[in-house]
């Protein structure tokens, strides 16, 4: 983990637009800006542990990271991946500012740690924001929610469906793409061993469901996996 010389001001920030903070006026963006600090993190490299507190919020500038939940036995589920312009994870910031989760990065990236003491005061002093703070918790939450309960009553197949729709709608945008995260994290999100999402992607190749190639997948056959996700 190191830090970054170079600050982006929150104003001036060519992305701003995509930002979670976009809303906010330009006095609370400078004081953002006045009250953050930017982090670059090696892949690998975890950025918050599950059962500590923390005085920040971290937001993602760039790269990618898993937002997972530790089992025992190095047994984890992940979440979610997060990508830049998205807040990873929000502490208890009304209680004891603990975190729930963890996150650790695929690759490597920059994440932006603000200061929970003036985004508090943001939030209470700033009542138009308030909306829009809450259709982003309900929004994690629903897909929380979501995976949970695929996770309980789906079958093996219809996860590695899941998993596999989720990487193409929200994560890559393509039918064709290259696995950023490793077959270990594919199967975490699926919920499942290594071993049989490994023996289920070879299923898939064998009905050509998918072509896969080292890191690089092609789903040829997207209506299938739909299929497999809603009766599985």
């Amino acid at each position: 983990m190191l830090n970054s010389n170079s600050k982006i001001k929150c104003g001036l920030c060519i992305h701003q637009h995509k930002c979670f903070f976009s809303n906010l006026s330009e006095e609370e963006r400078d004081l953002l800006n006045k009250n953050k600090t930017e982090v670059f993190y090696k892949a690998g490299e975890t950025i918050y542990k599950q059962g500590t507190s923390s005085n920040y919020l971290i937001f993602l500038l760039s790269g990618m990271a898993k937002v997972m939940i530790e089992g025992d036995h190095d047994k984890n589920l992940i979440l979610r991946l997060g990508k830049p312009f998205q807040i990873l994870d929000f502490p208890a910031i009304f209680d004891d500012n603990m975190l729930y989760r963890s996150s650790v990065t695929v690759m490597d990236s920059t994440a932006c740690l603000i200061d929970i003491d003036v985004f508090k005061s943001i939030i209470l002093s700033n009542k138009k924001y308030v909306p829009s703070l809450f259709s982003h918790l309900n929004q994690v939450q629903n897909h929380y929610s979501k995976r949970l309960i695929n996770l309980i009553y789906k079958n093996m197949e219809a996860r590695i469906a899941d998993a596999l729709l989720y990487l193409v709608n929200e994560i890559y945008y393509s039918r064709v793409f290259t696995l950023t995260i490793s077959r270990k994290d594919l199967a975490e999100l699926a919920g499942m061993s290594k071993e049989s999402t490994s023996r289920i992607l070879g299923q898939f190749k064998e009905q050509e469901i998918l072509h896969i190639k080292g890191k690089e997948i092609e789903v040829l056959n997207k209506k299938q996996l739909e299929y497999l996700s809603k009766v599985g």
